[in-house]
């Protein structure tokens, strides 16, 4: 069925190629010889109306496509957790970095108020949870913080930062949650979050992770070296 689909809309744009050349030609007729006048207008309209349904068919596809994209067919489920931050990728297309980054920062205060090392674990890089010592560490560290009760969190961007090589881009953000808890505690946790790289998906997620106390007292640094 999609193959005679195919047929059929390659064959409408084939009809829309011949009569934009029959309506150049016959325009080219009246400009010159003066003639052919309704002969040029019927051809000249009926290729636009054509030409506008064309354009329709394509933008419909095109919408149809990309909102029913599967992240799953160019990566698995590990990955497509840290990179799908909305269920409408052409929504998540036009997002500002600063709205990634907050949705991103929801994804990682949901994860740590579950207070599930596995679910925790998963804010991190493949890369990281495979070379770093103090990992389990962090996750406590985390769960300690859920206990004592989040009450507030305010989400900072440090910026971002992109490197590029053979057209592809790799891209970080850096921004920082300062979480206040019921025992009046601050918390300032800094991130790392590689959001696109092409050339190696296991360091997407959480690269280094910084957490300090309110006097910006180091408490925890899990850094991954890549």
């Amino acid at each position: 069925m999609a193959f005679i689909l195919l047929l059929l809309f390659l064959f409408f744009n084939f009809v829309i190629f011949v009569l934009g050349i029959l309506t150049i030609i016959f325009g080219v007729i009246r400009f010159i010889k003066k003639k052919f006048k309704n002969t040029f207008i019927s051809l000249l309209i009926t290729t636009l109306i054509l030409l506008v349904i064309d354009i329709i068919i394509v933008i419909n596809f095109s919408f149809n496509f990309i909102t029913n994209f599967d992240f799953n067919v160019i990566m698995p489920n590990y990955y497509e957790d840290k990179v799908k931050l909305v269920p409408n990728p052409l929504e998540q297309l036009f997002m500002s970095d600063e709205e990634k980054v907050n949705k991103i920062s929801e994804s990682i205060i949901e994860k740590i108020t579950s207070k599930d090392p596995e679910n925790i674990k998963k804010i991190f890089s493949e890369d990281l949870i495979n070379n770093v010592n103090n990992l389990n560490d962090g996750i406590n560290k985390l769960i300690n913080i859920a206990d004592e009760g989040i009450v507030d969190v305010k989400v900072i961007m440090n910026g971002s930062q992109t490197h590029f090589e053979s057209g592809n881009h790799r891209k970080i953000y850096r921004f920082s949650l300062n979480i206040t808890t019921t025992n009046n505690n601050v918390y300032y946790i800094r991130f790392n979050y590689d959001y696109e790289n092409p050339f190696n998906t296991k360091t997407l997620g959480v690269n280094r992770m910084l957490i300090m106390d309110e006097n910006n007292n180091i408490i925890l640094l899990i850094e991954n070296e890549i």
